[in-house]
């Protein structure tokens, strides 16, 4: 879509959906936060244009607050999780590429709406806690976030079933979406689907985004 062809009100919304993502983001590190802005965006610009930006904004708010979360992130549980991440995020693009959008538009919803009542529930895995899952649940997470950009809650249940206080565990929620962001981000930009209009249109957003984060 041309950035010329957004009315007043289809920007107005996706303004909006992405202030209330962008105070969840800085609130808990980012788990849900994007149920907000992924139906809201894929219904007014499509999937393949959304997507893209709703990871760029959120790889960049990642960055801009994860110098404080460094000493407090379990690099050796999260480093196979982001690692398995980028490694599929590519496979979740290409899911992204090959589905006809309109079809794509009805997963992101269904999508948003599986995982969010999953995450309401508050079931917690109770299961073994290995490498070999660690490696699963980075892959699951960077396939959803690279066709839907919802990956966090299989990570997000995956590390509150487990050690660490509220500080911990958004840090290494945090180092997820550092990671499987960049993997994501240089996915679409092989694919094509980084273009100037999708930059000025994130440009625009990334004001009101950044600033609910902070």
């Amino acid at each position: 879509m041309i950035l010329g062809e957004i009315s007043t009100w289809e920007l107005a919304a996706m303004i909006a959906a992405f202030i209330a993502s962008g105070l969840v983001r800085g609130f808990n590190g980012g788990a849900g936060a994007n149920f907000i802005t992924a139906p809201v965006v894929a219904l007014i610009i499509g999937p393949r244009e959304g997507v893209p930006i709703i990871i760029l904004l959120n790889l960049i708010s990642n960055i801009q607050v994860m110098p404080g979360a460094l000493s407090h992130t379990d690099w050796w549980r999260m480093l196979p999780v982001g690692i398995a991440a980028m490694a599929t995020a590519p496979l979740g693009a290409w899911i992204l590429l090959a589905v006809d959008e309109d079809t794509m538009r009805r997963i992101v919803a269904a999508t948003s709406i599986v995982l969010a009542l999953l995450l309401l529930t508050g079931w917690r895995y109770r299961g073994p806690r290995g490498l070999p899952i660690r490696i699963g649940v980075g892959g699951l997470g960077g396939m959803i976030t690279g066709a839907v950009s919802m990956g966090g809650p299989p990570v997000f249940l995956y590390l509150l079933s487990g050690p660490g206080s509220a500080v911990e565990q958004r840090a290494n929620f945090l180092a997820f979406g550092v990671l499987v962001q960049i993997g994501a981000i240089i996915s679409f930009a092989v694919s094509g689907l980084i273009t100037m209009n999708l930059l000025l249109l994130a440009a625009i957003l990334f004001v009101p985004f950044t600033l609910s984060c902070w």
